[in-house]
């Protein structure tokens, strides 16, 4: 992250803390697959890159991972240190890379945080610098193709996105939590970063939405039609 960032992220850590859990609805949409592609972690070494307050760190070391967390926000790093103190924490910002890590991962997991990094061109390198041949780079964030766009109804009233710039980087600020910047890019850009850095994708999932406020009618079958979110698997080749 750049510097501001960071001071974004440190001045709303206790407000996304206090909203943010494995039970928050983006959490439920994407776990169940999401410990799929972890598979058996029991013993193997695993980087929870972005980790934030740490409680899925936590979850990962309760299923027998060898965890360590990375993140740039101290404020987010103290709440998982006081959380969790048997956990390695490091603060390091993620936007010059990974620090000195020490051995190689098995697995490295970025669960809603690729999207808040300025550039990701030194991250990705240092990602696959640090995973084992066939290990698995795991990451998800919000659907770049539907997110914060907004919703429209037709003539007849049926709700549709409306769908414009999506191949132009974009900085959005995003008020959820308090305000931090939500860096646009498309899938293509993701897919061409792994590509550089020999990461080949072996799964791509896009959850049914959930939500914390029910939905009737037409609206519902609408919402549940549209993915917001997104899940890619990359292996080391």
């Amino acid at each position: 992250m750049a510097t501001e960032d960071i001071k974004d992220w440190n001045q709303i850590a206790q407000r996304y803390n206090e909203l943010v859990s494995p039970n928050h609805f983006i959490n439920r949409q994407l776990q169940p697959v999401l410990w799929e592609c972890l598979g058996d972690i029991r013993g193997r070494p695993v980087l929870d890159l972005g980790c934030g307050p740490g409680w899925f760190s936590q979850l990962m070391h309760e299923a027998g991972a060898q965890v360590i967390g990375v993140d740039g926000s101290g404020e987010l790093l103290k709440a998982a240190r006081a959380s969790y103190p048997h956990i390695q924490f490091i603060e390091h910002d993620l936007l010059e890379g990974l620090p000195p890590l020490g051995d190689a991962f098995d697995r490295i997991v970025a669960n809603m945080v690729l999207m808040d990094i300025p550039n990701l061109t030194r991250l990705m390198s240092a990602v696959r610098e640090v995973l084992e041949p066939q290990g698995k780079f795991i990451f998800t964030m919000p659907h770049p193709c539907f997110f914060n766009l907004k919703s429209h109804r037709d003539e007849e009233g049926r709700l549709y996105k409306k769908v414009t710039g999506y191949l132009q980087p974009e900085v959005w600020l995003i008020e959820g939590f308090g305000g931090h910047n939500h860096y646009h890019r498309s899938l293509t850009f993701y897919f061409d970063h792994l590509r550089a850095n020999r990461l080949a994708v072996t799964r791509l999932y896009e959850p049914k939405p959930q939500s914390d406020t029910p939905r009737t009618g037409t609206d519902a079958a609408y919402y549940e039609s549209i993915s917001t979110f997104i899940l890619i698997e990359a292996t080391a080749i």
